[in-house]
């Protein structure tokens, strides 16, 4: 059996050797990234909104939506990490700002999305990491993502 060994570049291989192994490199790290969503609404037209703007968003993908809170609790696992969790607060059988707490650990990032004020949003839940107002607009979303993104240092991969 005949065994190959792959040497790095700066170990002074020929260039023809050194281009190709430095394109399998650069290939590698241009790997599409993406950070993971959830949508948890009672507003099937709110989901619908939200799906379309990551949809949209070419480092995002849409993990799950639920248009009820129970069964977001029982379907998101203590295996599953979502970067961006958006949830509206009033819903039926459970609030967002409850099912925030019990969904925390498993999200990088809360996003409320209510039709309520950013201040009755505050008072509250005092810990969300950003708002978005409904109707939420293309706008807004983006400069939410970007904002959580630059503050948090999370690279984008074109």
């Amino acid at each position: 059996m005949f065994k190959t060994t792959v040497l790095l570049p700066f170990l002074g291989l020929p260039i023809g050797i050194k281009a190709n192994i430095v394109k399998l490199c650069t290939a590698y790290l241009d790997l599409p990234m993406y950070y993971s969503c959830a949508i948890v609404d009672d507003e099937q037209h709110a989901i619908d909104v939200l799906h379309d703007y990551i949809e949209e968003t070419r480092f995002l993908k849409l993990f799950s939506t639920f248009n009820n809170p129970i069964d977001a609790l029982k379907t998101i696992s203590a295996g599953d990490r979502i970067d961006f969790l958006f949830l509206d607060i009033d819903m039926d059988g459970m609030k967002g700002t409850e099912l925030s707490r019990h969904l925390r650990s498993k999200a990088r990032f809360v996003i409320y999305a209510s039709s309520h004020l950013e201040n009755e949003v505050r008072e509250i839940d005092s810990g969300f990491e950003c708002y978005l107002g409904k109707p939420i607009s293309m706008k807004r979303f983006a400069g939410t993502i970007d904002k959580l993104m630059r503050l948090n240092n999370l690279p984008i991969n074109n």
